[in-house]
């Protein structure tokens, strides 16, 4: 549990890469209330009213789509972050959020955050670029599923999850994320029995590891140069 100090401190230094200024570090301190989340609870799911903005302070959030028989899981929240942008708009959340482990958010009414925007318009700069770099984050991930390769489907997601989750460990780069072949498959877009043949395949070859649920990428050059090599070979046969 963090004091207010610390509190102040992760949203001064680290939110929004520094620049957020002192007068919005203190609206979110004296209009957000902390709370916290056990794994498997949910802030929220797709088609609730979007009332409540949030910032991810500890922990880690999955957000997701739930098909009729599917789960698509759009991305994994680590902090600090400010999210759902998407619903600035007034409109219901797009997707549902999960935590995956004790977790932190100092969540915030949606119309009093829209209220103080609105009358510190130079605050939109900040918020656009970060709105860029999901936008470009989205059509990454659009343009990775749209791959016909599942090899190479799988292999970008194992490259994206280590460089964004990864901890440095004895063996290589390790996936903080307990993953099972389901939840990967649900992240790809690809059936769980693709996946786990995939999966085996690159333990194989030496370039993961896996632990139970925790996924190893031995070399993050050697999974690069894999990558390429199938990106190459899937062009050659279009």
């Amino acid at each position: 549990m963090l004091n207010e100090q610390q509190l102040r401190d992760i949203l001064t230094t680290k939110l929004f890469s520094g620049n957020m200024p002192p007068d919005f570090i203190n609206f979110c301190l004296t209009h957000g209330r902390i709370r916290y989340y056990a794994p498997k609870q949910y802030l929220y799911f797709s088609g609730d009213e979007g009332n409540t903005v949030y910032f991810l302070i500890s922990g880690r959030v999955r957000l997701y789509l739930m098909g009729e028989f599917t789960e698509k899981i759009i991305r994994v929240l680590k902090p600090p972050v400010f999210f759902p942008e998407i619903i600035l708009d007034g409109k219901p959340y797009p997707h549902s959020a999960l935590c995956i482990e004790d977790t932190e958010v100092l969540s915030i009414d949606r119309h009093t955050f829209m209220r103080f925007i609105e009358s510190n318009p130079s605050l939109l700069w900040i918020f656009y670029r970060e709105l860029a770099l999901d936008l470009r984050r989205s059509y990454r991930q659009i343009r990775n599923l749209s791959l016909g390769d599942a090899r190479l489907r799988l292999g970008a997601k194992l490259f994206a999850l280590a460089h964004v989750h990864g901890l440095k460990s004895k063996n290589g780069i390790l996936i903080t994320i307990p993953l099972s072949a389901t939840e990967l498959a649900g992240m790809c877009s690809l059936a769980r029995e693709s996946v786990s043949r995939i999966l085996t395949e690159l333990k194989e070859v030496k370039i993961i590891e896996i632990n139970k649920r925790n996924i190893t990428v031995l070399d993050m050059q050697t999974l690069r140069v894999w990558i390429h090599e199938r990106a190459a070979r899937s062009r050659s046969l279009n």
